[in-house]
């Protein structure tokens, strides 16, 4: 089983980023000019001030010129040529040499994922809705796979967009190259270039190497057994974090460092449980913050219910019969209610008036200052 919607889109998108590169070809060539005129300004001020009585250090910057002009008109077709043999290098590697469309073809890897879930789909189609241990086993192992296999094509389809648009992009850095004091642009561009090519090889050398796995991953018949569905997770989680971790590789490789241990898979999970960390801490600080205010809440519910039964057992007691004695207890009930509220008034104002009285107090001392002479008029 097969289906090309990623590939299509892969060629649509090579296609545009390709025809990027001559579209800004007016651009690079004004750039180049403007540089190129102003390296050949500063090589006659420099032969003026005596500088061509070192003739190797002219021929030099002549050679030098000469030769980032060509670069520059010819950086498509040398980067092409560069990481073209990168990807062969990794395909030979791999046992495929010559097999590009093994890294253009990204959606052969996703049918390589419906191939191998084909049994388990059909499996899932015949359980019983009442078997819900077998659903829910076998509906996320049926997911987890075809994880595993669309990363991979996706991993595959980003390395080669992300090399594209490289190319696209970093032609108009390539010019500045001329100037001693610009130089760093075209360094960046260039090393961007060589990044890309390492990744595309290093990729193309997983994907020739675990093509013929993929292809052979397939359950054995209908009847799915438990080891069998483990082993088919766990192979393709494993070539999906392999195929995953291609850009730490490359730069491992760059860097002259191996990169490919057990240690970026505890990495990952110890920044997955931190972050699970972090959002049961965020959600108990919640619980607790929600907790206090009810707190605070109840607390001051219960003073004001206090409050009100009080008022009212001290007026019921007063009254001789059932009906004086109710009426007794609604009396006490406001009344307390009233003073308590009037209480509480009363300690707000008084909390109120202190800044009052020493601002009144700074007033008074204000007025008493004699006010500052105009100036005698001239």
């Amino acid at each position: 089983m097969e289906f090309n919607t990623l590939t299509t889109t892969l060629t649509n998108f090579v296609g545009v980023f390709q025809a990027g590169y001559s579209r800004l070809g007016p651009t690079v060539n004004g750039i180049l000019a403007v540089l190129a005129g102003i390296d050949i300004v500063l090589l006659g001020f420099w032969w003026a001030l005596g500088g061509g009585e070192r003739l190797t250090e002219v021929i030099k910057k002549i050679l030098f010129l000469g030769f980032w002009l060509w670069f520059t008109k010819s950086f498509q077709s040398n980067a092409k040529w560069f990481v073209d043999s990168l990807i062969n290098a990794g395909l030979t590697a791999g046992g495929h040499a010559g097999a590009v469309n093994l890294l253009l073809d990204p959606s052969r890897i996703a049918g390589y994922g419906l191939t191998a879930t084909e049994q388990l789909a059909k499996a899932l189609d015949n359980i019983s809705i009442t078997d819900l241990g077998d659903v829910i086993i076998f509906g996320i192992s049926y997911l987890l796979i075809m994880a595993a296999f669309l990363i991979m094509a996706i991993q595959a389809f980003l390395a080669v967009l992300e090399y594209y648009v490289i190319l696209a992009v970093a032609g108009v850095l390539i010019p500045w190259g001329l100037l001693p004091h610009t130089k760093f642009l075209a360094e960046k561009a260039i090393g961007a270039v060589v990044s890309a090519g390492i990744k595309l090889m290093v990729l193309a050398f997983i994907i020739a190497v675990v093509d013929p796995v993929l292809a052979s991953i397939h359950f054995s018949g209908p009847e799915i057994k438990l080891n069998e569905l483990w082993s088919v997770l766990l192979t393709a989680g494993a070539i999906a974090f392999l195929a995953w971790h291609v850009p730490s590789l490359a730069a491992g490789l760059l860097a002259g460092s191996p990169s490919l241990s057990a240690s970026g898979v505890a990495q990952n999970v110890s920044a997955g449980a931190m972050l699970a960390a972090g959002i049961a801490g965020g959600m108990v600080a919640a619980t607790r913050a929600a907790a206090s205010a009810a707190s605070t809440v109840g607390q001051r519910a219960s003073y004001g219910a206090g409050v009100l039964f009080g008022g009212a057992a001290r007026g019921g007691r007063q009254g001789e019969g059932p009906v004086s004695a109710a009426l007794g207890a609604g009396k006490g009930a406001a009344g307390a209610a009233g003073r308590t509220a009037l209480d509480g008034f009363k300690a707000r104002l008084s909390r109120a008036a202190a800044p009052f009285r020493e601002g009144f107090r700074a007033g008074r001392e204000k007025s008493a200052e004699p006010a500052p002479q105009a100036p005698p008029e001239r």
